[in-house]
């Protein structure tokens, strides 16, 4: 029976060639692995993306949309040891925009400066101190 599983296994493999590198978490990595050289080695960074970060985890509270949650969660897997903070107040902060750019006046709001367009919805700013 060990060999039998083996087996289907290995043909299980051989016909579905591309399927590790199409997976939504796969190509979720990718995207995000572009901030690594980018990023100090160690520490917080914070988060900003669609929709106001306090909404993040209040939809999902509600089951209404569990995309934002998913999409965060995903960036701190990918960016450990790295903290990522679900806050747009440190001095990085990552801007994943999957779905379109955020509220008009939110970057301005909390201060924030693009340092490098990535593409694809990803943005790397720095927040401007106030005095």
């Amino acid at each position: 029976s060990g060999y039998a599983v083996l087996n289907l296994l290995w043909h299980g493999i051989r016909s579905c060639p591309n399927l590790p590198e199409t997976d939504p978490v796969t190509i979720h990595e990718r995207r995000i692995a572009q901030l690594l050289p980018l990023l100090p080695a160690s520490g917080a960074v914070g988060y900003v993306t669609t929709v106001e970060n306090d909404r993040i985890f209040a939809a999902e509270r509600s089951f209404a949309n569990v995309e934002f949650l998913a999409q965060y969660a995903l960036t701190q897997y990918t960016l450990a040891p790295r903290i990522v903070r679900n806050r747009p107040d440190l001095p990085l902060v990552i801007g994943n925009f999957i779905d379109g750019p955020s509220s008009p006046g939110f970057l301005e709001k909390h201060g924030l400066i693009p340092l490098t367009d990535l593409g694809d919805g990803l943005v790397l700013y720095r927040r401007e101190q106030k005095p």
